[in-house]
């Protein structure tokens, strides 16, 4: 309701004019300052959906390709509410809710962030529908913002950064890296963790991270004491078209063994990744490593650029994988990403992307576009897709 709108509240005293001026003249007085307080608090509602219709092969021996409308290759369709109250004295409240969904069916996503859920049988948690994107509260004041809930690790902004199509859009993306940690939970995202973002200083800002994991006291049928803890820090220096980051974290992963299975113990990973990205006039270009250690080793190299030219861009990036193999001979796979985008409006795309990874005789990794992935059929395999889609921001 505009607050300017009221006054016929007092016209109809207009014999008491005095009291009616007096009566006017608190009403503004109040609505203005109503309305102050309430643009100091905003929330807002933002997203994207994306869809296209790909031709894909997974490499299977007799398999034929598959045609289909999918939903994730140019970007995750999901929506979320933002919200921010200023407090005064540089300081305000603010928090984040996110949620992702399959634009061709409509259904929510899935994931596995009950830590606590998690049993000898599923040692990673019951999978569950929700604000699986992020969900967090917090602070920002002069020296930093702070956060709880479920957020985004300190390699999820290493990756997104350095990646030749930032935000880790289409396929042959930055995240193959993720095949080496069984997918993005407890190491893009992760759950009931406390986070620390400093303010931007010479071009430079640092992140931190402690994660509580599983939160579970430990005892027969429940995650060992401290699974799933977490801790991570990173940074970036971006100025002047460069961006350079780096971050290392550590999570404690849940053992099992034995039939029926059982809880044995828990083993840590370590994650390392530095990247860097440089844009010069129309064109980009991007390297860097990724590497993980324990419970198995393996690593993720990549290499790419982009070249703009009036509403159109195309894209190019390839990545070289391997992994630890106990049984036999390395992984290995090329994953290579080819794409064009065409800007039809500020928030409107239009996309044609291909994707392909090579795999050795005992490599079976996937091919990746944002939000979906395309599986190896069998070792060896070579899973290869091509994509024409839209996406539009809101």
């Amino acid at each position: 309701m505009n607050n300017t709108q009221r006054p016929p509240m007092i016209s109809h005293r207009h014999r008491v004019r005095g009291r009616a001026t007096a009566g006017a003249l608190a009403c503004a007085t109040l609505a203005l300052g109503a309305s102050g307080a309430f643009a100091q608090g905003s929330v807002t509602l933002y997203g994207n959906v994306d869809a296209s219709v790909v031709s894909s092969r997974s490499g299977a021996p007799g398999v034929g390709a598959l045609t289909a409308v999918t939903s994730g290759i140019g970007s995750s369709s999901h929506w979320g509410l933002r919200g921010v109250e200023d407090l005064g004295g540089g300081m305000k409240a603010l928090f984040q809710l996110e949620m992702g969904f399959d634009l061709d069916t409509g259904a929510s996503k899935q994931y596995t962030g009950d830590y606590g859920s998690a049993t000898p049988a599923a040692p990673t948690g019951t999978a569950v529908a929700g604000f699986n994107r992020r969900s967090a509260v917090g602070l920002e004041t002069p020296y930093g913002t702070v956060t709880l809930g479920r957020d985004y690790t300190p390699l999820f902004y290493t990756a997104v950064t350095t990646d030749t199509i930032r935000g880790a859009q289409y396929l042959g993306n930055i995240q193959l890296l993720t095949s080496l940690l069984g997918g993005p939970e407890r190491s893009a995202r992760n759950s009931n963790v406390l986070t620390y973002t400093s303010p931007i200083i010479g071009g430079f800002r640092a992140r931190a991270a402690y994660g509580l994991g599983s939160e579970s006291p430990g005892g027969a049928g429940r995650p060992p004491r401290d699974t799933n803890k977490f801790i991570g820090v990173g940074g970036e220096y971006i100025g002047g078209g460069l961006t350079v980051s780096g971050s290392l974290q550590q999570v404690k992963l849940a053992l099992t063994a034995g039939t029926p299975a059982a809880f044995t113990g828990i083993a840590n990973r370590t994650d390392m990744a530095l990247g860097t990205r440089y844009v010069f006039g129309n064109y980009s270009a991007s390297v860097g490593h990724f590497r993980v250690n324990g419970p198995v080793d393996g690593s993720d190299t990549w290499l790419g650029g982009s070249v703009a030219f009036g509403a159109s861009t195309v894209y190019a990036q390839v990545q070289r994988i391997r992994q630890d193999n106990p049984n036999g001979a390395e992984r290995r796979g090329t994953s290579l990403g080819l794409t064009y985008t065409y800007n039809l409006s500020r928030r409107t795309i239009a996309y044609t992307s291909f994707g392909r990874t090579s795999n050795n005789a005992t490599g079976q990794f996937a091919l990746l576009g944002n939000d979906v992935a395309f599986a190896a059929g069998a070792p060896g395999a070579t899973p290869r897709a091509v994509a024409i889609g839209v996406r539009h921001s809101f």
